[in-house]
C-alpha cells in the first residue's frame, strides 16, 4: 500500500470535527462516564494507583465506538462505556493497558534520569516548589512527554484492531506499529494540528478573563473536549485505513403499519 501524504492528517482532524458536532453532548457524557469509572477504580485494593493506565484502552473503545454509532447516524449511549469490557476483547485489552503501564514507567525513569529526580520530587512534595528547578527540568520534561507520546502513537491502533477485528494482543500491536510508522507524516499531521488548536484555543480563556479561576477552568474544559476530539480522530483514521467498523446494535426497524 502507498503511504498517505501528511495533509491526510488535516482531513481526519476535519472529520473528527464534523462527527464530534453531530453529538457533542453525547460524546462529552460519555467520556465524563469514563472519568469517573476511572475515578472509581483508584479506590480498588493495591491496583487502585495503577488501574485508570490499565484500564484505559478500554475506555478509549467506548469513545470509539460511539463514534462508530454516530457515523451510523445511532445515538451515542453511556452504556458504551462497558463494551470494551466484553469478552474476548477484554483480556487483550488489559494487557495493552499494561504495556502503557510500562512505557508510562520507563518515560518516567528517563525524566527522573535526566534531572536526577527533581520533577518527580516536586511533585510528591518531598522538595518544595522552586521556579528554577521547574525551568532546569523543562528539557527533560519535553524528552519524556515524547518518549510517552510515541509510544501510545505507534501502538494507538491497537485497541480497535483488538475490539474490531478481533486481532491477538500481538498481533494489533504489530499492524498498529507498522500502519503508524508507514503514515507516520499523517499521524504527525494530526498530532500537531491537534496540539495547535489547544494552545490557540487555552490562549483565548487568558486574554478573555481576568479571574485566574476562570481561567484554568475554562481550559480545563477545552482540554476534556480535545481529549474526545482526539478520539474523534483516531477513528477518523481507522475508518480510512481499516474501514468502516459496525455499529453497537442495529438500525432500529420502522414501524409497521
Amino acid at each position: 500500500m502507498s503511504t498517505l501524504p501528511a495533509r491526510t492528517g488535516w482531513h481526519w482532524v476535519k472529520q473528527a470535527l464534523q462527527l464530534f458536532r453531530k453529538q457533542p453532548g453525547a460524546l462529552m457524557a460519555l467520556f465524563f462516564c469514563c472519568m469517573f469509572m476511572s475515578l472509581f477504580s483508584l479506590v480498588v485494593p493495591l491496583l487502585g494507583s495503577v488501574a485508570p493506565t490499565l484500564l484505559a484502552p478500554m475506555f478509549s473503545i467506548a469513545l470509539l465506538q460511539a463514534c462508530a454509532d454516530i457515523d451510523h447516524d445511532q445515538r451515542a449511549l453511556p452504556r458504551l462505556v462497558f463494551c470494551g469490557f466484553r469478552k474476548p476483547a477484554r483480556g487483550p485489552l488489559l494487557g495493552l493497558g499494561l504495556l502503557y503501564l510500562l512505557v508510562m514507567l520507563f518515560a518516567l525513569a528517563v525524566l527522573s534520569w535526566l534531572d536526577d529526580g527533581v520533577l518527580i520530587k516536586m511533585a510528591t512534595r518531598q522538595i518544595p516548589m522552586d521556579k528554577d528547578m521547574l525551568e532546569n527540568s523543562r528539557s527533560a520534561l519535553f524528552v519524556s512527554s515524547g518518549i510517552y507520546m510515541l509510544g501510545w502513537m505507534l501502538t494507538s491502533l491497537a485497541a480497535p484492531l483488538i475490539y474490531w477485528q478481533k486481532m491477538t494482543l500481538a498481533k494489533a500491536l504489530f499492524f498498529s506499529v507498522v500502519t503508524v510508522a508507514r503514515d507516520f507524516k499523517a499521524f504527525l499531521a494530526a498530532a500537531v494540528v491537534l496540539f495547535l488548536m489547544f494552545q490557540i484555543g487555552s490562549a483565548i480563556p487568558v486574554l478573555l478573563f481576568d479571574s485566574a479561576q476562570l481561567e484554568v477552568t475554562a481550559i480545563f474544559t477545552l482540554f476534556l473536549i480535545m481529549v474526545v476530539l482526539m478520539h474523534c480522530t483516531l477513528y477518523a483514521c481507522y475508518r480510512q485505513i481499516f474501514g468502516t467498523p459496525e455499529a453497537s446494535a442495529p438500525p432500529a426497524a420502522p414501524p409497521t403499519a
